[in-house]
């Protein structure tokens, strides 16, 4: 009898236990993640997690996470998320201070070279007028520093709209 009693307390304890093994951790990768009432996108939005926010995944459907979120109850799809913490911005431009023209190309290639002692240097010239690289406009648009509050607001604008 002793026995009966203590494989039912374990069989019992296993199938409380499931619900809590598949909870799983997933963070938040994009800028901001809405969360939804329902698996779908046209669905009642809930609430919104930011990035590198912590959710419990609670279940799974196709595409889409259950998850609680600070109490709530929704879903956000699998895209938005990551069982992995979102890295820090890495950009391999800010690491250097190598100047643009440097990379450029200096000399002219054996076939522009083949192409001038034919006659053909005119046409090619024309060709490559309309491709002209402003080396100091991309230098600035790489200079530019836009926040992330400020890029979330511009999104906002623009889906209000």
């Amino acid at each position: 009898m002793r026995k009966k009693i203590i494989n039912c307390s374990l069989i019992i304890g296993l199938l409380l236990s499931v619900p809590f093994a598949h909870a799983a951790d997933l963070y938040v990768q994009s800028v901001r993640a809405p969360i939804f009432l329902e698996p779908t996108l046209g669905s009642k939005r809930l609430t919104e997690s930011v990035k590198g926010e912590l959710l419990k995944e609670m279940d799974k459907k196709g595409d889409w996470y259950q998850v609680d979120y600070k109490g709530v109850n929704g879903w956000i799809s699998r895209l938005l998320v990551s069982t992995k913490p979102p890295l820090g911005k890495v950009s391999i431009l800010e690491e250097t201070e190598e100047m643009l023209e440097k990379g450029a190309r200096k000399r002219a290639s054996a076939f522009a070279t083949a192409a001038a002692a034919r006659g053909l240097a005119e046409e090619r010239a024309r060709i490559s007028d309309k491709y002209k690289v402003d080396y100091e406009g991309v230098e600035w648009m790489e200079a530019l520093k836009i926040a992330d509050e400020e890029a979330s607001q511009f999104l906002q604008e623009g889906m209000e709209k």
